[in-house]
């Protein structure tokens, strides 16, 4: 009996182990069997090594040792309890880690496609916006009517780190030492919407790096924000990106005041906090429903340059 046939049995355990619900994996599974397919046929159509055409028809030679079911489950399992590759190769009777690191990469790169991107996100929502816009187009004669049909778009923008084992370079300690957390980390900056979507993140960097100057010196993240702009966007963040007003971006910036030495805040000045406090933590409760998986909560042990493909999924 396959692994997914026992799990399926219990859907609260399915849940526990792969952080999905057993409906949704089976709503998702039908795009899984299709994308697979045809990533095989491609993949199969000519050699990988030389190029040449196959000489045996596709669909020959040996076969995966396990459905697609368990090696999508693999991954969920992967990513969830972030077990060590060693474990797995136990768990689902592989005679070396190496076919299990395989399998993972391979399947990512399934779920990449099948599951929407931080760019898919982003487009719908704008898009959604412009058709809400153009619908709600009509005679205008006061500004509470202008504000009622044109509400603005509203996203959070946060860094989030992650700890990460002690690099060997001297170099490295220090890039990467987070002076915040006491740790080594590797961080990244998201673009979220109120309502817990991540539409963009900027490529991981060392946790030495602050986060204004992480988000100043990624490239990405401005197109994002021109894009954003466009829409007439309000941008939330906290204190950290204190001086994002001058980097005169096409949108509004609302920032947490900071109190300073001889100038303490004033009560409207607090007051105006806690009403973008509100809506800023709602990019807390969005990362914190990411790091419901060991691999983005617990100590990151793979590779650096995995990082960000690991955490695109």
């Amino acid at each position: 009996m396959t692994l997914y046939r026992k799990l399926s049995r219990s859907p609260k355990q399915f849940l526990t182990v792969t952080g999905m619900n057993l409906p949704q994996f089976q709503e998702l599974l039908p795009q899984f069997q299709h994308t697979y397919d045809e990533q095989e046929l491609k993949r199969k159509a000519s050699i990988v090594k030389t190029g040449a055409a196959r000489k045996r028809r596709a669909g020959g030679g040996s076969q995966f040792a396990h459905e697609l079911t368990d090696r999508l489950l693999m991954l969920l399992i992967y990513y969830r309890l972030y077990l060590t590759q060693e474990f797995l190769t136990l768990l689902f009777k592989h005679q070396h880690k190496s076919s299990i690191s395989r399998n993972i990469k391979q399947v990512r790169e399934l779920f990449e496609a099948v599951l929407p991107t931080h760019a898919k996100a982003l487009h719908k929502v704008l898009s959604l916006a412009a058709k809400e816009e153009s619908r709600r187009r009509k005679r205008i004669s006061s500004i509470e009517e202008f504000r009622e049909a044109y509400p603005e778009l509203t996203f959070i923008i946060d860094g989030v780190e992650q700890e990460k084992r002690k690099p060997q370079k001297k170099e490295k300690r220090k890039s990467d030492y987070s002076k915040k957390k006491s740790r080594h980390t590797r961080k990244q900056i998201v673009i979220v919407t109120p309502s817990g979507i991540i539409v963009s993140q900027s490529q991981a960097i060392g946790g030495r790096a602050h986060d204004f100057k992480a988000f100043k010196e990624d490239q990405s993240l401005d197109e994002v924000c021109q894009e954003l702009g466009r829409h007439r966007a309000t941008l939330y963040a906290d204190s950290g990106f204190q001086g994002i007003e001058r980097l005169n971006l096409p949108l509004e910036s609302r920032l947490i005041h900071r109190a300073r030495r001889n100038h303490p805040l004033t009560r409207d000045q607090k007051l105006l906090n806690r009403l973008r406090s509100s809506t800023r933590i709602k990019v807390e409760h969005t990362l914190s429903r990411r790091k419901k998986y060991a691999i983005a909560s617990a100590v990151y042990r793979n590779a650096d340059e995995d990082y960000d493909s690991t955490m695109n999924v």
